[in-house]
């Protein structure tokens, strides 16, 4: 994960700004289902700008965001800043700085992807305690015909070098099983992010494989996503549709 910090380099105020929420259903599970309360120590692995982190902060538990970038890390300060019982790491998965045992849940949004999995394993079960839990989550984007939606993932398939498809299709059911050890449960949630023309731009320029403004096919990128959005916006908005998809399981 170490080296995938600098992909993200120059994003952070995007990502901040335009990468959606999570749905409150991923508390109500963990809650209802693994016996997760807001005492509990989180550690929020590639943690990014705090996104995720902020769902847990609200919730009254204590957060450590660990991120291998700094640049990430001052944007999550700063998003952040209002909660006294939050502190940022600079560590990755295989390497988190935290002390053993210090931790009762771990929360992975939009990262695993990144993280070599059988030495985050052994370092996921040193800083863990009970109840021992791992939740890796990611907000995919609905694959559907005729809709904004379709429209967005063309456009990234068209110009971007690097895409990699949306979120967790990167990971295969097999690596996650793996990781987990063959025993593990998977949630679904939808969840949808409304975004002006701005905010579309915004939310692909978040991405790792975006290409920046001084490539010369970013005019006609612009282009399309602005035609696509004219076509399938209503009040100035169009709606980008999410699964968030949840697996679950313990670690000892």
């Amino acid at each position: 994960m170490e080296k995938e910090k600098d992909l993200f380099s120059g994003k952070t105020e995007a990502y901040a700004k335009h990468r959606p929420t999570y749905p409150k259903e991923v508390l109500e599970v963990l809650s209802d289902k693994y016996q997760f309360n807001s005492k509990m120590f989180v550690a929020d692995i590639g943690s990014g700008t705090g996104i995720l982190s902020r769902m847990f902060l609200e919730n009254g538990n204590t957060v450590t965001c660990v991120d291998p970038s700094d640049e990430m890390l001052d944007k999550a300060r700063e998003e952040l800043k209002e909660f006294p019982n939050v502190q940022f790491v600079r560590g990755h998965a295989e390497s988190t700085g935290l002390k053993d045992g210090s931790v009762n849940l771990i929360a992975a949004g939009q990262s695993f992807h990144w993280f070599k999995p059988d030495k985050a394993k052994v370092e996921f079960k040193r800083i863990l305690r009970g109840p021992n839990v791992v939740a890796m989550i990611w907000n995919d984007r609905e694959e559907s015909i005729n809709s904004f939606n379709a429209e967005y993932e063309r456009i990234c398939r068209k110009y971007s070098p690097k895409y990699h498809s949306t979120g967790s299709m990167s990971v295969s059911e097999e690596a996650i099983s793996d990781f987990f050890g063959w025993s593990h449960d998977y949630y679904e949630f939808k969840n949808n992010q409304e975004l002006d023309l701005d905010g579309i731009i915004g939310r692909y320029s978040s991405a790792s494989y975006s290409i920046p403004k001084s490539d010369e096919n970013y005019r006609s990128l612009v282009t399309e996503f602005t035609e696509a959005f004219s076509a399938f916006s209503s009040n100035n908005k169009v709606t980008l549709k999410y699964n968030t998809r949840m697996f679950v399981g313990h670690l000892k």
